[in-house]
């Protein structure tokens, strides 16, 4: 055999073993290269020496400092409340406290003085325009008047006899109570109208008698909404003159879902809070009356009304307010007493967590609701934690260097 021959097959592969490691080489190093992870990107923030919730300033008292504040606490339990629910309300105009002053006869107006500004409170007996009749007898307008009251009168009647009725059948056990109230709206709603056709035949008896004009004042003390008539201006007998709102009491009108409208108890009474109100605001009281009924089918929603004082004039109509309704039944509810709430400068609500030795830890809660004294958690301590319900203001106090 040819040792030539042998050994150029062994060169041969050594030749292509070098050339596969040449040509191979740099295509497993691009390969590798590429396989290899990126730099990784900077942090868009840093956040230097955080502090936790969980570490946050204790306070530590004597014994003598605690019985010098007066600390007392209570432990987080769970109790079985009527839950209610905040939505949105508006304020109207109640029925009936409308009312238009108008001309008992044909004639022309003057000014006995300054006329009121529209939008402003006027006392009741204020007078608002003279009116000097067109002829020295306006019979018709008397007589017109006469029917009004007669009309009135009868309207009155009518709505006695429904109240009565409607009492008896709820004394029988066939009635409702509800029947019951708006019989009563409508003898009020009678009253109004025989008092105010009665002026109105007062006014038409003095016109024709006299000859020499009328003062057409403010019946009782109301809020002038408006004004349909001018100085010099001749109007005819029953024109519009001016329009009277009493708003000494006002309704809420408050739309409800039809689906959730079980869930309330249309019967309780609720509480009125204004939008930016914080959220532990008593409000204002306001009862539930029977109104006509109405609703929305765009919405699919329908309205309970709620009656409100409102001496102080601080609601007006299309007023939009906040409304706490109460729901139906009980539901297991996490509580503390409200007393135990504080809130910082940006809204935060906070209690103090009593521990052993007289230490106080701050600890944020989420208040889900306001039942009564209660104030219900969503997040907070867990049940049986001891928190501080007197004293809890001197312990917020002194931990921000206000304390005694």
């Amino acid at each position: 055999m040819n040792p030539r021959a042998s050994a150029c097959p062994a060169r041969a592969v050594r030749r292509r073993t070098r050339l596969c490691a040449v040509l191979v080489g740099p295509v497993l190093v691009a390969a590798c290269r590429r396989d290899a992870p990126a730099p990784s990107a900077p942090p868009a923030a840093k956040v230097q020496a955080p502090v936790p919730e969980a570490t946050l300033t204790t306070v530590t008292l004597t014994p003598e400092a605690a019985t010098r504040l007066g600390i007392r606490t209570v432990v987080v339990e769970r109790k079985a409340l009527r839950r209610t629910r905040t939505v949105g309300g508006e304020v109207v105009a109640p029925a009936g406290a409308t009312s238009v002053v108008a001309a008992p006869f044909a004639g022309t107006l003057e000014t006995p003085g300054e006329v009121p500004a529209v939008g402003t409170t006027i006392a009741s007996g204020t007078a608002v325009f003279h009116l000097i009749p067109l002829a020295p007898a306006e019979r018709d307008a008397t007589i017109d008047a006469q029917r009004a009251v007669d009309e009135a009168r009868a309207r009155q009647t009518l709505a006695a006899r429904r109240l009565t009725r409607a009492e008896q059948l709820v004394k029988d056990g066939a009635g409702s109570r509800r029947a019951v109230e708006e019989a009563q709206s409508e003898i009020g709603i009678a009253d109004a109208d025989l008092k105010a056709a009665s002026a109105r035949l007062a006014l038409a008896d003095r016109g024709s008698a006299g000859g020499a004009g009328i003062t057409l004042d403010a019946p009782y003390a109301a809020l002038l909404r408006n004004i349909h008539a001018s100085a010099g201006q001749r109007v005819a007998a029953g024109a519009p003159l001016f329009e009277l709102v009493r708003l000494d009491s006002v309704w809420v009108r408050v739309p409800i879902y039809v689906g959730e409208s079980n869930t309330i108890d249309a019967r309780a009474p609720a509480r009125v809070v204004g939008l930016g109100d914080p959220a532990d605001a008593e409000g204002v009281l306001a009862r539930p009356i029977a109104a006509p009924p109405s609703a929305d089918p765009a919405t699919a929603a329908v309205d309970l009304y709620f009656a409100l004082s409102n001496q102080q004039g601080a609601f007006r109509p299309g007023q939009r307010v906040g409304v706490r309704l109460t729901r139906t039944g009980e539901a297991p509810s996490v509580v503390v007493p409200r007393a135990s709430l504080l809130y910082d400068a940006y809204g935060g609500a906070w209690v103090y967590e009593a521990r052993d030795g007289q230490v106080y830890v701050r600890r944020r809660v989420a208040v889900a609701d306001l039942v009564d004294e209660y104030a219900v958690l969503s997040q907070g301590p867990s049940v049986g934690t001891p928190v501080v319900t007197d004293g809890a203001a001197e312990l917020f106090g002194m931990e921000f260097g206000a304390g005694k």
